[in-house]
């Protein structure tokens, strides 16, 4: 690489490289046309028209650097689509879910590595089919392991099909469900960490504790818009507090919203985020504030699935599409029936009247 120059100054330009190799067409003949031709006075017509057909050129590109710079051309772009079936989920175990495939390979999410996700995009692109992938991968994965709060400021539509789950503690679809599900998430961290400081055990790791309890928040930027001050600034500390020390006490968090601005990422969330899965955005400030670059407001218009994983690296990525019906096929074994609060309206086993049990309990029985 010329001195003074760095990766961001062609990745930044990526749009000129690509439309540079693709700025003429191809002869692509489809012998199968032949077996539709009509034999009359307009054979010589057909055959010229089988034979001048061009196509665009679609190719793709490829930039990093680990001391040279590589660009790699791909002489077909990325899949458009990508569904979920067995055959994926088998590519996928433990604490482990599927990203999406790039030009090259099959990329994985392991939330024992990367326990903090954000995901953001704008509404129809993908953004919540995905959190759907990631809740039905980890309850077939991990049945027994694996707790769920699952909070939809949407009104709960979409994690509805999950409520009875025996892995979903709580479904909180407003602003009073939100807020008590992240107190007594909260209660749960500090028992936790009690215990943990007892047992002299510095992590969940050293603990040899199997559970995981994955917090997951669709339309997060809903909470700036409680009416509640006092409500607003609570789930915001909250949610820092998860992503700040919940890590180590086996917490994970998929924090996903359609309008990422500055205001609505809990500055304790931003700070401990380890991984970003960005579908389109409106425009650069919003990619900014999620990836601390550019690029998602360039995604490809009309493409659901299409989005940037970002590690320590960003790999630009097709989503897995799942279905409801496949995501029944996987849950339906794990349904039970259970009453309902009707004091909040959440579908919470911690609702339910039953005695509650110490930690030290759970884990000696475990």
């Amino acid at each position: 690489m010329p001195l003074g120059l760095e990766l961001s100054d062609f990745t930044d330009r990526y749009g000129k490289f690509k439309d540079g190799l693709n700025n003429r067409s191809a002869h692509r003949i489809n012998l199968k046309d032949f077996l539709r031709l009509k034999l009359d006075r307009s054979l010589p017509k057909q055959l010229r028209k089988i034979i001048n057909n061009r196509e665009q050129l679609r190719k793709e590109i490829e930039m990093e650097y680990d001391g040279m710079l590589i660009i790699r051309v791909y002489d077909k772009g990325l899949r458009t689509d990508l569904p979920y079936t067995d055959e994926l989920l088998a590519k996928v175990s433990n604490w482990v879910i599927p990203i999406g495939v790039t030009l090259r390979e099959f990329i994985r999410h392991d939330f024992e590595k990367l326990q903090m996700l954000v995901v953001a995009g704008m509404t129809r692109y993908g953004k919540t089919v995905f959190l759907k992938n990631a809740i039905t991968t980890l309850i077939h994965n991990e049945p027994d392991n694996v707790k769920f709060t699952l909070i939809d400021l949407k009104g709960g539509l979409a994690f509805n099909r999950f409520a009875n789950c025996k892995q979903v503690n709580t479904v909180a679809k407003n602003a009073d469900e939100a807020l008590l599900a992240l107190e007594a998430l909260h209660v749960e961290m500090e028992e936790r960490q009690a215990l943990f400081l007892s047992k002299g055990w510095e992590d969940i790791g050293e603990a040899g504790w199997k559970e995981r309890h994955f917090i997951v928040v669709d339309e997060g930027a809903e909470i700036m818009g409680f009416e509640s001050k006092e409500a607003r600034e609570r789930c915001m500390y909250l949610l820092g507090e998860v992503a700040r020390i919940g890590a180590g006490m086996g917490f994970r968090l998929i924090f996903a919203t359609q309008y990422p601005t500055a205001d609505v990422f809990p500055r304790q969330v931003k700070a401990n985020t380890s991984a970003a899965l960005c579908f389109k955005l409106k425009n650069s400030t919003q990619s900014m504030v999620v990836l601390d670059r550019k690029g998602a407001e360039s995604l490809p218009v009309k493409l659901p699935g299409r989005a940037i994983y970002q590690t320590d690296c960003d790999l630009i990525v097709q989503t897995p599409y799942i279905t409801n019906d496949f995501i029944d096929t996987k849950i339906t074994p794990h349904i039970t029936i259970r009453a309902r609060s009707e004091e909040h309206g959440a579908s919470s086993r911690g609702n339910e009247e039953k005695p509650r049990r110490s930690y030290t309990t759970v884990f000696e029985e475990t």
